[in-house]
Formats: structure tokens, C-alpha cells, sequence
């Protein structure tokens, strides 16, 4: 297969890989100025359609992951029927390249693993195996930090909590389960975890004959390949990588901490690298209470001015009888025939207004939409960062020196990236779709809105609602 020039937007550079099922390639963005990784499948295995489906589901899995530790997805597509995936660059290598030069040191394993396990438990809780975790899966970007990659054999699990295994996967990282066919849960990826583990500590896997490894022979001693190694770390890889997964750690979480107090001292060291918690805009908000107790208020208010507009609207007066006083004044009458009732007529006025609509029922309600950052990268020394944001919203940088753009969509969520000068913060302003209200004073009189919808009145929305405003922190880049 020769190196095409263009697929989709992007203009291909040079190969980064080749596999069994796919070619990387390196590729430049023109729309983003940025240098991305194309994966793409190639024209021979469009007639094989389990490489095909892998390949989807690759697509579909990865693009439904938002995580730190891991690979962000830019994009997808189809170029002459075949499809391809556009990934975040990763500069840094891959994990096994750097096992190519010998054994890494137990803190700066504890750093890495502390990572990947938390991308890693962050796929599990959405219940997605990786089902393929070894060190050719785990890139670095330029600055070091670690991600995991190719969901290429991942699965969903079923209401059951577990799925039945295949033999895709890479047997010298594959878990007992795994490798007769089994079910497989998250504990088998915390099993390859642990092999990995072992094999950056000592500098080689555990065992030569890898489909038998863990049925004939114990794991060996990680001490005797690394005497230095604190006791504690041989536990920990002992119970990552148990023959019976009910023996294994129940999450990465779990694993990661007890590594980083064998290799630091204390757990309390543990880098947490999870999704930003959602940002909210305070200013804008009350306290629970207070802002219920408001809104109560404003609804009785609201229903009591349509109550009184209902009751008393413009009348014919009714007929009034003269004062006692005039009527001793007047001439004596001829006839004791009592006078007729004497009504007073208001002049003509103009007809009376239609009745108002009614209050609505509830008050209106706008969500404030949920803000996370996703990712910071640096393009050709220009920095960038990823901003997840619910499909639909608005957003808008509150300063001209940051712009952002919307880059793909997906699962309900947007991916906007935003670039600027490096080491500023910057402010970039969400907001969630208001409903459609229409201002209708012979509906609802004056201050208030009519919701067609709900056929009702209410009251305004403030200016504000339904808006966050996101603090923007962009790197330094080298």
C-alpha cells in the first residue's frame, strides 16, 4: 500500500506504523494548524469484515472515552470506503520503546502506573474493557505523560457485569481467563496491568511460555531480578496478577495506591489526574434554600397580580340612589308616585382587555451547563486546550486574545478547542439553549414573558442564567 497523499482534510506526511489490521500515519491539520495521527484501514482488509468491525468499534469506543491518561479523539471519517480515526499526536513514544532500553526506576513506574490506572478505571466505570493493555498501548506525549491507547479489541460489557472473552488480545499480557476463553471483566485488565508492572520493575516479562505461564508455574520472584525493590512492591504484583481474579485487586484505583505508598512511603502521594470536577459559576447561584424560598415568593406574587387582573377587570358601574340630603332639596312632587331609580352612565370607554393568560405552574427552569477540560497540548509551539461542553451550548471567549472552536461532537458532548497566548488564563463563557418565550404584554401585561409552550406567563430569565463561566489555563509550550 502505497502512502496516500490526503485522506479526509488531512495531509499525510509520513507512516508512524503498520499493523495487522491498520496504518498510522502522520498527518498535518490544515484547519487546526497541528500535526495529528491518522489511523486508517487499509484497502486489503475491506473485504475482512471482522477487521472491519474492530476497526468501528475502535472508532465508537475511543470517541465515547474523555479522560487525561487517555488518547483523545479529533475525528473520524471514510475515505474511498475506508475508514480512518484522527488521534491527538503522540510524540513521546510508546512504553515499550522505553523497556527497549531496560528497566524503569520504581518511582517514576509508580508515576506512570498511577496514571494509566486511573484512564483505566475511568473505561471501567463506563463499563469498557480494554481487553489488549500491554506497553505498545501506552504512548507518552512530548511532556511525558502517559496515555492509554487502541480500544481496537475493547468491549462493552453486558448487564451482567462480565462478557465472554476471545482470543484477541496479546497472550504474554493476557490473563488467565482471558486466554482459555473465558469471561473477562475489568480484574483481567488489572492482570495485564500487573504485568506491565512487573515487566518495567525487573526489565523483562515474567514468563517466556506465555500461553502456559499461568497455569504450570508461579510467578517468579520480582526481588530476584531487582533486589532493590522494597517487599512491598512483590505483593503488590502478586495480587495484580492472581490466577484467580477474585484474588486481584477490585479496581486499578486500588492497585496504583498501594504502588505509590511502597515506592513514596504514603498513599497521600497519589496524582490524581481524573476529569476537571464540572465548574459551576457561583456568582450566579444561592443557596438551595434562599433560592427556593425566591422563587416561591415570586410565584405567589406573580399568580396573586393575574388573580387580581382576572377578578377586576373594567365593569359597568351599578346604579346609584341619591343622597338624602339632595333629595329634601328638590320641589315637592304633585304625585306620591315614587320616582324611578336614578342611574348614573359612565361615558363610553374602551372595550375591556382580553383575560391574561395564566401563571405558569412551575418556575422556569435552565440548566447550567457542565464545563470540563479534557486535554492541554502544544502544536508547533502553540498551545491548545480541549474544553468538553454539552452539545447545543453556546460559548464565547470572553477575551480577544483566546479563540475557540468547535472541533467534533459526540455522545451528547462537544469538544471545543481554544488557543491563545502561553501562561494566561483566559475566560470562556457557556451556556445552555433558553426556551422559547415570546414577550406578549396583552398575554401576560407588563414584566413578564409568555411561554407558548406551557400557554402561560412567567417571569423573565435573568440576564446570566443558564451561563458558566470557565477559567482557561493555557501552558507554556517549548
Amino acid at each position: 500500500m502505497s502512502t496516500p497523499a490526503q485522506i479526509g482534510r488531512y495531509r499525510i506526511e509520513s507512516e508512524l506504523g503498520r499493523g495487522g489490521m491498520a496504518v498510522v500515519y502522520l498527518a498535518y491539520d490544515p484547519r487546526f494548524n497541528r500535526k495529528v495521527a491518522v489511523k486508517i484501514l487499509p484497502p486489503g482488509m475491506l473485504r475482512d469484515a471482522r477487521a472491519r468491525a474492530r476497526f468501528e468499534r475502535e472508532i465508537k469506543t475511543a470517541a465515547g472515552l474523555e479522560h487525561p491518561a487517555i488518547t483523545p479523539v479529533y475525528d473520524a471519517g471514510e475515505e474511498n470506503g475506508s475508514p480512518y480515526l484522527v488521534m491527538r499526536l503522540m510524540s513521546g513514544g510508546s512504553l515499550a520503546a522505553r523497556l527497549s532500553q531496560g528497566r524503569i526506576p520504581l518511582e517514576e513506574t509508580a508515576q506512570i502506573i498511577s496514571k494509566i490506572a486511573q484512564g483505566l478505571a475511568y473505561a471501567h466505570q463506563r463499563g469498557v474493557v480494554h481487553r489488549d493493555l500491554k506497553p505498545q498501548n501506552i504512548l507518552f506525549d512530548e511532556n511525558g505523560n502517559p496515555f492509554i491507547a487502541d480500544f481496537g479489541v475493547a468491549r462493552v460489557l453486558e448487564w451482567t457485569g462480565s462478557l465472554a472473552a476471545t482470543m484477541a488480545g496479546t497472550p504474554a499480557y493476557m490473563s488467565p481467563e482471558q486466554a482459555q476463553g473465558g469471561e473477562v471483566d475489568r480484574r483481567s485488565d488489572i492482570y495485564s496491568l500487573g504485568v506491565i508492572l512487573y515487566e518495567m520493575l525487573s526489565g523483562s516479562l515474567p514468563y517466556r511460555d506465555a500461553l502456559m505461564k499461568a497455569f504450570t508455574k508461579p510467578l517468579p520472584d520480582i526481588s530476584n531480578l531487582n533486589p532493590a525493590l522494597p517487599p512491598q512492591v512483590d505483593r503488590v504484583v502478586r495480587r495484580a496478577t492472581a490466577r484467580e481474579k477474585s484474588a486481584r485487586y477490585a479496581d486499578a484505583l486500588e492497585l496504583a495506591k498501594e504502588l505509590q505508598a511502597a515506592a513514596f512511603g504514603a498513599a497521600d502521594k497519589f496524582v490524581d489526574v481524573a476529569p476537571i470536577v464540572e465548574k459551576t459559576a457561583s456568582s450566579s447561584r444561592f443557596g438551595a434554600g434562599a433560592l427556593l424560598a425566591l422563587l416561591i415568593v415570586g410565584v405567589l406574587a406573580v399568580g396573586a397580580f393575574l388573580l387580581r387582573n382576572q377578578l377586576f377587570v373594567s365593569r359597568q358601574p351599578a346604579a346609584t340612589a341619591l343622597p338624602v340630603s339632595a333629595a329634601s332639596a328638590q320641589p315637592p312632587l304633585e304625585s306620591p308616585t315614587p320616582l324611578p331609580t336614578a342611574t348614573v352612565f359612565a361615558p363610553t370607554a374602551e372595550p375591556s382587555p382580553l383575560p391574561l393568560a395564566p401563571a405558569c405552574d412551575s418556575e422556569l427552569s435552565i440548566p447550567t451547563p457542565s464545563v470540563r477540560e479534557t486535554n492541554k497540548i502544544c502544536v508547533e509551539k502553540k498551545p491548545y486546550t480541549a474544553v468538553s461542553i454539552p452539545q447545543g451550548a453556546s460559548f464565547e471567549s470572553l477575551s480577544p486574545a483566546m479563540s475557540c472552536i468547535e472541533e467534533t461532537t459526540s455522545n451528547g458532548r462537544a469538544i471545543i478547542s481554544c488557543t491563545g497566548q502561553q501562561l494566561y488564563s483566559y475566560q470562556l463563557k457557556v451556556c445552555s439553549p433558553l426556551p422559547v418565550l415570546e414577550s406578549a404584554s396583552d398575554k401576560c401585561g407588563a414584566d413578564l414573558v409568555y411561554d407558548p409552550g406551557g400557554q402561560c406567563c412567567r417571569s423573565a430569565p435573568a440576564a446570566g442564567d443558564g451561563c458558566v463561566v470557565f477559567k482557561v489555563d493555557l501552558r507554556a509550550c517549548r
